[in-house]
């Protein structure tokens, strides 16, 4: 049977085979689909070319058609039309009802590859390309409306993995949230709200008004959380405080009053951009209108339109006898319904637009004009706005600016910064700085998710438990989700945490698993898959096979790296081409150069420079999605070469790469070059000493390739301290650095958290000026009471360095303090000695006092130093000889800066470190 393929991009398949056919073609077959009704030949020829040849270029791509092996259209036939065809469409419907286990959904969610009828908007004339879009609306609501109720289904029955998976998908593709139709279950007031499907029949849509998002709980204002309903379990939502940012988006909705804002909320998928806008529209009281498609303006205005007719404002009242019978709603705390006749009106117009539509202006004054009158604060929300025209400025300009009684605003919500993202740039131009706001919406933060699972009582902690276990357990699930809250609750609730010195944790040490959860290595929660996979599937295919090729690299690389791959594993790009596309995509970033940062703002001193770029994956979870998509054989294949490319430069990692390969002679002469380039003395060399290289069974000690955690470890025996004093320095935002995210938390805690990259880890350095009074000193006694939660150094990676979680270094002393759970003897790196001290637990305070000899040197300067590829841990009190190093009085004004900072006060600031 024929089918025709709606659901992404457009194509034909016969019997389950791809059917090659040109676009103008497959546009032929899916406009007859669609409208069913037989076509004359002139009609589809105007439509489709729109040329003096237009006849002639119909009969040319028939018999096209019929030269692929589809007798569809007789010769003498002037009338076109298709029997015996079918869609994607019906075939996605009509599993909907059926039982889906994991395996069945994510088949079933597969079929949905893009933005519906992709690849034909550019094709045929005017006529033909608005039917495209008015067809790719209909369909887009139509797919919504059904994930809508399998969110439903699946939320009834608890399938908890169901609903993250099918709000991943929808996230993905840019549609609404599924949780949107669940929560509001309403029928539409009119017959005309449900437009009617273009292929076999629709299922009555849930629609209505959007639902307030629910306030925080008292003393918990959350101002990011998961999209709704994102919940754990059975006890709600969990909500991740970040006031400050919270506050400066109702600042700018309460300038509104003097004129419209536009705001702009940028960061990655899942990173709670909607909640979050939703959640601050609804403490003040405005209405939000979500444009969910802004890929051209007469979906926008339909969309609006749309919007409009299923909101309470413009529903008609109910009768009298009925009103008595229904249930309270929110509506009484609404301004009063405008009068009958108004409504009237307003609710004919915008029928006018959606069912009679005119020209785009016309149709564009019609709704502006609907919108001046509602009796509320209004604000657009516009979604994927990184990816809409920037034609649209102009048409959303003229929304905001035609003159109404309530406030107007524009929130666009975008992956990307305004810089890579025109329309946002073009309008944050138009309207100034008076009128606009920018947001980042950055990781979270420790404090809140120790917050948020404080709320939740630990997510079932033993009752037992201590405050340090839930601090220990925050630290565990930011680490492992790198700051995400949709893979944060993913990883929660498909892994879980488990108990301390329970038989999972036991067993997660044996199996080498990640920190706190029964995930291994390189294994991805669905819900996060699904999220990166949908991004991916967007990418032009080429670029995706080759970015699939170059996620066989760990870690960092280079472009003669890069360049060096094969022409097809590149998909014939040229490597400048393929960096620059992945680039302007976000798929990669370019790195830091490994230089210091300075004390208290962690700016870039620039002391170091380098020669050549280096790339890597933005994250980690991406790699890993890209990764999955290349056949094993290939992936050998690819090993193979990296590991003769690097042989010369890293023959640790080579070795990794060709022990993964299978290259056994190739391995062996490598593991040589590799103990030869760590010399002697070397502690790594401990991981040389069994047959195998660095990817060997587990030894206790620096070789162990798992991640070690709190919760997932028993205490060791050393001696505990309490938890250091906070002040009351307020939060500030996240630098990243070299795979490192620094922020200072409330209270005086600076966080570090490290973004998970698999590959050889790199060294944070932050330099802290040693107090005038003390700079000539013979000794010095450092006091530092931390605990450590997290640690994975990467040694299977064969690294030339030594891993650590912290160390301590003053130039001109006697050598540097390296602070390690891993027993590990006194070595020598680049000259200098390494005193280690390896009393260090997991998930406890310790208190340890560092002594420096200075043998005449002056002291400049303390070093404090990280390096490890999974790594948190905390730094409460810091004292040189008695003075205290940290605290701050108050966080930086602005972090991220290099340069010296204004002269404050001190007081006891304690620091948190995550990696």
């Amino acid at each position: 049977m024929l089918t025709v393929h709606l659901l992404g991009h457009a194509h034909v398949t016969y019997n389950g085979r791809p059917v090659p056919l040109s676009a103008k073609a497959v546009a032929l077959i899916t406009y007859l689909t669609i409208e069913k009704l037989p076509q004359h030949r002139e009609r589809l020829a105007d439509l489709l070319w729109n040329t003096p040849e237009a006849r002639k270029n119909l009969r040319v791509e028939l018999a096209r058609i019929r030269s692929a092996g589809l007798n569809l259209f007789p010769l003498s036939r002037q009338l076109l039309y298709l029997e015996n065809v079918d869609t994607d469409l019906n075939s996605w419907l009509s599993q909907l009802g059926t039982e889906l286990d994991q395996a069945g959904l994510a088949q079933w969610l597969s079929t949905l590859r893009g933005v519906p009828l992709s690849g034909l908007e550019d094709l045929g004339s005017p006529a033909f390309q608005e039917w495209i879009d008015h067809q790719r609306w209909v369909l887009t609501e139509h797919v919504e409306e059904v994930l809508g109720r399998a969110y439903r289904q699946f939320e009834r029955g608890g399938k908890g993995w169901a609903t993250r998976a099918i709000a991943a998908r929808a996230e993905a593709l840019g549609f609404v949230h599924p949780g949107e139709f669940a929560l509001e279950g309403r029928e539409p007031e009119s017959a005309f709200l449900t437009a009617p499907a273009p292929v076999g029949a629709r299922g009555a849509a849930d629609q209505g008004a959007r639902p307030e998002s629910r306030p925080a709980e008292p003393g918990h204002e959350a101002d990011m959380a998961l999209a709704p309903p994102a919940t754990v379990g059975e006890a709600g939502a969990l909500h991740f405080s970040a006031p400050v940012r919270e506050q400066s988006l109702r600042r700018s909705l309460q300038r509104a009053a003097q004129g419209p804002q536009v705001v702009v909320l940028h960061g990655p998928t899942g990173s709670g951009k909607s909640y979050e806008a939703d959640r601050a529209l609804a403490a003040e009281d405005w209405l939000a209108l979500r444009v969910s498609t802004s890929r051209a303006g007469r979906l926008v205005v339909a969309t609006l339109a749309q919007s409009l007719l299923a909101h309470p404002f413009l529903a008609p009242p109910p009768a009298p006898d009925a009103a008595a019978f229904e249930a309270p709603s929110l509506s009484t705390q609404s301004p009063p319904a405008q009068p009958s006749g108004a409504q009237t009106d307003a609710v004919r117009t915008l029928q006018d637009v959606l069912l009679r539509p005119g020209s785009l202006e016309e149709d564009l004054v019609k709704v502006a004009t609907v919108l001046a009158t509602l009796p509320q604060p209004l604000a657009i929300v516009l979604d994927h706005a990184h990816t809409a025209p920037v034609e649209l400025a102009s048409l959303l300009e003229f929304l905001l600016n035609v003159p109404a009684v309530y406030p107007r605003a524009l929130i666009m919500l975008s992956r990307t910064p305004p810089a890579q993202a025109p329309l946002c740039r073009a309008l944050l131009r138009r309207f100034g700085e008076a009128q606009s706001l920018v947001l980042e919406v950055t990781p979270l933060s420790l404090s809140s998710v120790v917050q948020a699972l404080g709320v939740r009582g630990g997510l079932d902690l033993d009752p037992a438990a201590s405050g340090a276990d839930l601090y220990a357990r925050a630290a565990v699930i930011l680490q492992r989700s790198g700051g995400n809250p949709l893979h944060l609750l993913a990883l929660l609730e498909e892994g879980g945490l488990p108990q301390a010195g329970s038989a999972l944790a036991a067993a997660a040490r044996g199996a080498g698993m990640l920190a706190g959860g029964a995930l291994p290595l390189g294994r991805l929660p669905s819900c996060m898959r699904d999220t990166y996979l949908g991004e991916i599937d967007g990418w032009p295919a080429p670029l995706r096979e080759a970015l699939s090729h170059l996620s066989v690299i760990q870690g960092d690389f280079s472009f003669t790296l890069a360049e060096s791959l094969p022409d097809a594993a590149r998909s014939g790009l040229p490597a400048a081409a393929l960096l620059r596309e992945a680039l302007d995509r976000r798929a990669l970033i370019e790195t830091e150069a490994p230089s210091a940062l300075g004390w208290p703002a962690f700016g870039s001193l620039g002391d170091v420079t380098r020669s050549e770029p280096c790339y890597r994956f933005r994250s980690e979870g991406l790699r890993i999605a890209l990764a999955g998509l290349l056949p094993q054989a290939e992936r050998q294949a690819l090993r193979r070469h990296l590991a003769a490319q690097l042989e010369a430069s890293q023959p640790g990692l080579a070795l990794y790469y060709a022990e993964r390969a299978g290259a056994n002679q190739d391995a062996e002469r490598l593991r040589k070059a590799y103990r030869a380039r760590l010399g002697p003395g070397s502690p790594l060399l401990r991981s040389l000493s069994r047959t195998g290289g660095p990817r060997a069974e587990p030894l206790p000690g620096p070789m162990a390739a798992q991640v070690l955690s709190a919760p997932a470890l028993p205490a060791r025996s050393v001696q505990g301290v309490t938890e250091p004093r906070r002040t009351h320095a307020a939060a500030s935002a996240a630098v990243t650095w070299q795979g490192y995210r620094l922020a200072w938390e409330p209270g005086g805690w600076l966080s570090v958290l490290s973004q998970g990259r698999y590959g050889h880890p790199h060294t944070l350095r932050v330099q802290v000026p040693v107090p005038a009074g003390l700079r000539d000193v013979p000794v010095l006694t450092l006091r530092v009471v931390w605990r450590l939660d997290v640690f994975h150094g990467g040694h299977e990676l064969g690294p030339s360095q030594v891993a650590f979680p912290l160390r301590f270094a003053v130039p001109g002393a006697d050598g540097a303090r390296v602070l390690t759970p891993e027993p590990t003897p006194d070595y020598t790196e680049e000259g200098q000695r390494q005193v280690v001290h390896s009393d260090v637990a997991l998930g406890t305070w310790m208190q340890h006092e560092l002594v420096f000899n200075m043998a005449g040197q002056a002291a400049e300067r303390l070093e404090l130093h990280a390096r490890a590829l999974d790594l948190a841990l905390t730094v409460g009190d810091l004292s040189l000889n008695g003075q205290p190093l940290l605290p701050l009085a108050a966080a930086p004004e602005r972090v991220g800066v290099a340069g010296p900072q204004e002269d404050r006060p001190t007081a006891v600031l304690p620091l948190t470190v995550q990696r």
